[in-house]
């Protein structure tokens, strides 16, 4: 998957005795399959676990310091992000051994123009879908109000990033995705990539609750899905939404994380447009509480057009090396 990991398969009869020698001494075994399953677990649980004790130590500083509104909402943004990327990080360089641009961390430019790619498939997706939904009436727009709408993509924008997008995606398809694709089929890769996405999101639960306990904050209720969500609902949309993120990290030949990143944002902004009741400077009606089926319809065909992208890309061997020191 990720490109300057590849290892180039030549011909062991191009190779002298000479050569064949140095690069024995350079490229290293694959990691035994168990060993891929534990790191990818290990990756999966940090955001789990960063995510859980974030949002539990954000709920205790506004507590503490009265904080309400934008300001609640950014501690424990701000927190996951500085748990979790660099214990990823961390986890990639020392622990593996391996590059980061192994994982989706690309340069300045490739991450701006692959988050610009991820971004514009989710959004057209979205039009397409929810623009047939009001061309049938399921959907009818009201007044804008610019300011408001200005206000919210800033704020949510912020939120959005330092909250979910990018701790998620460099953990989960960074990551676990790139060490399971460097010892699994790319469609096991995927799969059980999903999978530690969704045990992620229920650790994440079951560590909020634990924690505000132990701070003696406002707890969180005890459970795998977060307060008033559908457990069905929840683990189907996030599952599709899972993949949909998977299939975005093969969608450009840099298999940039960044696409991921766009991907997720596009998701977050699309749906808390739609489905919000206030705040977003946006008036959306919706004809049934059916019109929420629109939401996995359209990561569907967001899905499709990622897939049809990976399929033009060249995939390189996802068998990794050392880094070297």
């Amino acid at each position: 998957m990720a490109p300057d990991d590849a290892v180039p398969s030549t011909p062991s009869s191009a190779l002298g005795s000479t050569d064949s020698s140095h690069a024995a001494s350079s490229v290293s075994v694959a990691p035994p399959l168990p060993h891929a399953l534990a790191r990818a677990v290990l990756g999966a649980a940090v955001m789990g676990v960063g995510l859980g004790a974030s949002v539990a130590l954000g709920i205790a500083a506004a507590e503490h310091w009265g904080l309400d509104g934008f300001l609640a909402r950014l501690v424990p943004a701000l927190l996951v992000t500085s748990l979790v990327v660099p214990t990823i990080l961390f986890l990639r360089r020392r622990f593996d051994r391996r590059s980061l641009r192994g994982i989706g961390l690309v340069g300045p430019l490739t991450a701006v123009r692959t988050a610009g790619l991820g971004f514009a498939v989710v959004v057209a997706a979205a039009v397409v879908v929810l623009g047939g939904a009001t061309v049938a009436g399921w959907l009818t727009w009201g007044a804008v109000d610019r300011g408001d709408l200005l206000l919210f993509l800033v704020t949510n924008t912020s939120i959005a990033l330092l909250y979910e997008a990018v701790p998620e995606e460099v953990s989960l398809r960074g990551y676990v995705l790139t060490t399971l694709r460097s010892r699994y089929a790319r469609w096991v890769a995927i799969v059980v990539t999903t999978a530690l996405f969704l045990a992620a999101a229920s650790t994440s639960v079951v560590v909020g609750a634990g924690l505000t306990r132990l701070l003696d904050v406002e707890p969180f209720p005890w459970g795998v899905v977060p307060a008033g969500e559908d457990p069905v609902s929840y683990f189907m949309l996030l599952a599709v939404f899972g993949l949909m993120l998977a299939y975005a990290r093969e969608a450009d030949p840099t298999a940039s994380v960044w696409t991921c990143i766009g991907a997720h944002l596009a998701f977050l902004t699309v749906n808390r447009v739609v489905l919000s009741v206030g705040g977003t400077g946006v008036e959306v009606e919706l004809a049934s509480p059916d019109v929420l089926l629109l939401v996995p319809l359209y990561v569907g065909l967001a899905i499709v057009a990622f897939a049809f992208l990976g399929e033009r890309t060249p995939r390189p061997s996802p068998r990794e090396v050392p880094r070297t020191a």
